[in-house]
């Protein structure tokens, strides 16, 4: 009789946990934009320059304007660099400092469409490894933020 009520009970606990949807256990999924990758070293010598070139992807399904987009760039909490336009050729024409230049498909149109990578090469030694980055992707026409990615240098 107590292994009958034992696996009832069994039973009516399984029963309860399938009622419970499955997306509560999953956990939150990455922002639309992301860092993919920050590189340290020379592109022509290979030697470690602290050469701080941000990759940034738009991880999402939407289609942004990146000329009303601005990247604030964080060094352990502590706010580095604003690029002001995420449009590459927009940026020249610019006061940009902290920044050298964007390069990559997402910054060289008018849009910057998902799975479409840029790289923001910042001034060099902004960022050395293992140190926490952040980026926050404002929209300048509201002055929300719609993206906000952490990652270790």
């Amino acid at each position: 009789m107590v292994a009958v009520t034992i696996i009832l009970a069994a039973l009516v606990l399984l029963l309860m946990l399938a009622m419970i949807p499955s997306w509560s256990w999953t956990e939150p999924g990455e922002p639309p934009i992301v860092i993919t990758g920050i590189a340290h070293t020379s592109e022509s010598t290979g030697e470690l320059t602290y050469a701080s070139r941000v990759t940034l992807k738009n991880n999402g399904s939407t289609v942004y304007e990146n000329d009303c987009l601005k990247a604030v760039f964080y060094k352990n909490d502590q706010k580095v660099c604003i690029v002001q336009t995420l449009n590459g050729h927009l940026l020249i024409s610019s006061y940009h400092y902290g920044v050298r230049f964007l390069e990559g498909e997402g910054c060289c149109t008018p849009y910057w469409n998902p799975g479409e990578e840029m790289i923001a090469d910042l001034s060099d030694g902004t960022f050395s490894p293992g140190e926490q980055v952040t980026v926050e992707i404002v929209d300048k026409r509201t002055g929300k933020t719609i993206s906000k990615h952490t990652v270790r240098a």
